[in-house]
């Protein structure tokens, strides 16, 4: 009966125990898991897959088309047949299938490259989220430093109101801040447990979605040495959604050109064979045309043309549009290292805080000062993890608006 209890709470634990399983992983890490698990992406492919089938479609030459007639023809007593097999075949006389493949094959590299920056921005929300899980694991570490300075004055404190040198008014003030730090503390828990649960719909499906991640890499500030016209420029030459837009304006052109050509009839052309019952039999070859009276295809014509000029102009907005995300990109770059650079020069670290509890302990510090120095360290320790967060995302920003070029350079140093 034992042994029954203890396989009943294995089976039960087992999904909890598998669930909350820790996993140490790095920014590399989670980038690979991403490519490789990740239903974003999947998503992104399947929208690759469903233009590239679009562009076949578009370059598919028509069908033949095979038919077979039978003609019971009697006159009086006399029995007679005719049976025809027939071939029918469209044929556009000016090209337009060979137009339609080249638009096609545009289109299908335009699709290509599309999904690739798609999946650059993706990259860039897993490195984000990164970033900001590690800054909430900092400052859940700084509030546990915070909360534990206060406990220990708040011990000491007692003590003292023991001996009568406190009033319960002061070790009261203990318990409020106490509380106040508790409740913060558990914020930042709660934000990190959802950050945490949000990435990891980016790297794991399925039951590795209870993984509890752990981050391995400790940010850092790494300042740039391009400059913002070189990034442009790079960005220019390689963004692939400049290139997946410029792809589009080609496959339009060509659209065009197709329309256009349909205006004139194309021919359709019969190939087939006769036999009848008395034993004449032959080829039978016809062909018949459009006659282009009604229908010029003109409504076409004009939405293609239409089409074409407008993702010209698009192409054009698009070129401006890569230089402002580049020049801010670079310019928020610049700014959060400036903030980093003078937040850096006077910071309170954790052996000051554990320096001021020491001086409160031995009097020569008051309580309004303790908690004081717990509060700055608290607010210096957080803004400088939010000013490294910042940056690195910052960077994966600046990263993605020129088309890899930051990884490239970061990858070298």
């Amino acid at each position: 009966m034992s042994r029954y209890i203890q396989w009943t709470l294995l089976l039960v634990l087992l999904p909890v125990i598998v669930h909350s399983q820790t996993i140490s992983i790095s920014l590399d890490e989670a980038v690979e898991l991403f490519k490789q698990n990740s239903l974003q992406q999947e998503l992104a492919r399947y929208d690759w897959l469903r233009k590239q089938g679009e562009a076949i479609q578009y370059k598919a030459y028509p069908n033949p088309e095979v038919s077979v007639n039978r003609e019971q023809l009697n006159a009086g007593s006399i029995d007679y047949k005719e049976t025809t097999y027939m071939v029918s075949q469209p044929i556009e006389l000016l090209g337009q299938p060979f137009l339609r493949s080249r638009s096609a094959s545009k289109s299908q590299r335009a699709a290509e490259l599309q999904f690739e920056y798609d999946r650059l921005q993706l990259i860039r929300q897993v490195k984000a989220l990164y970033a900001e899980y590690w800054q909430l694991s900092e400052k859940l570490d700084i509030y546990n430093e915070a909360l534990e300075v206060i406990q220990k004055a708040q011990e000491s404190a007692k003590e003292r109101q023991v001996e009568g040198a406190f009033s319960g008014l002061q070790v009261q003030r203990f318990n409020v801040e106490l509380s106040r730090y508790r409740k913060q503390r558990d914020q930042v828990q709660l934000n990190l447990r959802q950050t945490g649960n949000l990435l990891a719909t980016y790297l794991f499906s399925g039951q590795e979605l209870g993984t509890q991640i752990q981050v391995s890499d400790s940010l850092r500030v790494i300042p740039i040495s391009l400059q913002e016209q070189t990034l442009i420029q790079h960005a220019l030459a390689n963004r692939a959604d400049l290139a997946a837009l410029e792809q589009m304006v080609d496959a339009s052109e060509l659209q065009y050109k197709v329309e256009k050509r349909n205006r004139l009839p194309d021919l359709n052309l019969n190939l087939g064979y006769k036999e009848q019952s008395d034993g004449a039999q032959g080829f039978v070859i016809g062909g018949s045309i459009k006659l282009p009276i009604f229908n010029q295809n003109r409504g076409n014509v004009t939405i293609t043309r239409a089409q074409t000029h407008s993702r010209g102009t698009e192409l054009t907005l698009k070129r401006q549009a890569v230089r402002n995300q580049v020049e801010t990109a670079y310019e928020r770059v610049e700014l959060v290292f400036n903030q980093w650079e003078s937040m850096n020069e006077d910071s309170m670290n954790a052996s000051m805080l554990e320096a001021a509890r020491a001086a409160y302990q031995q009097g020569r510090y008051s309580l309004v000062e303790l908690l004081d120095a717990t509060q700055a360290y608290i607010d210096g320790q957080t803004m400088i993890y939010d000013t490294i967060a910042d940056y690195n995302q910052a960077l994966f920003e600046l990263d993605v608006q020129t088309a890899g070029r930051i990884s490239i350079l970061m990858s070298s140093q």
